[in-house]
């Protein structure tokens, strides 16, 4: 038997103390515990990816230092997952994973054909909660994967900042800074995921007043490895120097304080530059979007595909 510890918050979720998986295991019998956690071992080509898996990068490098420990003493923490409501095409259960998938994916590279898992009867929100907690405790998630599964909790589950903060272990101000990086354009949370700029960095750049700012700010900051007390300097300087804007239009800095407020709203709403322009004549008025590239105008055209249709709803 090994003791292993798992970070603060996990002992809930999982046994404080597990069997050491064989390299190679013989399928077990199921186990059931006190509190109705199953403890077995099944076939890994009958665990389906997790739908609120937080994490969307993975190293490779890290991920063959495991598969090489893997190889050499097999899987030693259980993976977490949940029954899938049907059967799968080979007639046989199915689950889908809630934690371990860098465990999972590094089993397989290794050759193993099963893995010794844990089975919870879980709803989504506490799948979600699970999954995110297990990569904070291992500080495996990026900033922005994180802030993305914190706003999911709030978005999706109805939860507070205080009630999430309390569920992942975490301090309030901890989940409101995280998810309003969220705030920035996709630009600047690219060059965050890559590890270019700290969230330290980007966070004085919400105070600037369209996506145009935040992204040439954000540029600067990464080519001359300025601090986050820097980008708080340029984040002010920025801000003093207003962007010039259409005659007629509105992006946040238009003289009609009504339209100024409204297209904050959608910038803010839309994380990307908002101009509305005014109709003069018989000139109609327009709203124009900005976007970054082919991904973001995907993921904007699904973001008003989907409110249009639950307005229609």
């Amino acid at each position: 038997m090994i003791r292993k510890s798992l970070g603060r918050g996990l002992d809930a979720l999982f046994e404080s103390t597990v069997e050491i998986s064989p390299p190679h295991p013989e399928p077990q019998p199921e186990t059931k515990s006190s509190d109705d956690r199953a403890l077995m071992t099944i076939a890994v080509d009958r665990i389906e990816p997790g739908q609120f898996q937080p994490r969307r990068h993975f190293d490779a490098q890290r991920l063959q230092e495991l598969r090489r420990a893997i190889e050499a003493q097999g899987v030693i923490e259980p993976l977490v997952v949940r029954p899938k409501p049907n059967a799968g095409a080979d007639g046989m259960p199915h689950y889908e994973l809630i934690a371990g998938e860098r465990r999972l994916r590094a089993a397989r590279e290794a050759g193993l054909s099963t893995v010794p898992v844990i089975v919870r009867a879980l709803d989504d929100r506490a799948a979600l909660e699970m999954s995110l907690v297990e990569n904070l405790a291992r500080e495996d998630l990026n900033p922005i994967d994180e802030a993305r599964a914190l706003s999911q909790l709030n978005r999706d589950f109805n939860l507070t900042h205080e009630e999430i903060a309390t569920r992942v272990g975490k301090s309030r101000p901890y989940v409101s800074n995280a998810t309003r990086l969220l705030e920035l354009p996709p630009p600047v949370l690219a060059m965050v995921e890559a590890g270019r700029l700290s969230p330290g960095q980007v966070r004085p750049l919400l105070a600037l007043e369209s996506a145009e700012m935040q992204i040439a700010a954000a540029n600067r900051i990464a080519e001359q490895g300025i601090t986050a007390r820097g980008a708080e300097q340029i984040a002010m300087a920025h801000k003093e120097r207003r962007a010039p804007t259409h005659r007629g239009s509105s992006d946040g800095a238009g003289r009609d304080p009504n339209m100024a407020a409204l297209a904050e709203a959608l910038r803010r709403t839309l994380k990307r530059k908002v101009t509305i322009v005014r109709p003069r004549g018989r000139t109609p008025g327009r709203v124009e979007l900005e976007y970054y590239n082919d991904q973001d105008l995907t993921e904007l055209a699904s973001l008003l595909t989907a409110a249009g249709a639950q307005r229609k709803g």
